[in-house]
């Protein structure tokens, strides 16, 4: 997605969430992780929104959102009053549900 796609997706009304997959076409581990975000876009089908942010298209946006190292996931929540959660490398994908279950 484009840099403006995923400010309007955060800006906007959701009641699920957002969790942002900053990654390279380059990169090992991102290739490996996008294969366990896969199943979980099938497994939270109607309860999060996965989207992919490719850093070499968005550099700005990427450097913007202080991703310093890939893959880099940003988990934020439909709740504005709760903070958004970043992880940066390989994450367990026990690690994600995790997240989407208890945190947001």
């Amino acid at each position: 997605m484009s840099a403006q796609e995923v400010q309007d997706l955060v800006r906007g009304e959701r009641n699920v969430p957002l969790i942002i997959d900053f990654y390279a076409t380059w990169c090992g581990p991102c290739i490996l992780m996008a294969q366990e975000l896969e199943m979980l876009a099938v497994q939270y089908e109607s309860n999060a929104m996965i989207v992919k942010v490719d850093t070499d298209d968005e550099y700005e946006f990427a450097r913007d959102m202080q991703v310093r190292g890939l893959p880099t996931l940003y988990f934020i929540s439909p709740d504005p009053n709760k903070e958004a959660i970043r992880t940066e490398g390989l994450v367990p994908i026990q690690m994600m549900r995790d997240i989407i279950d208890n945190e947001m």
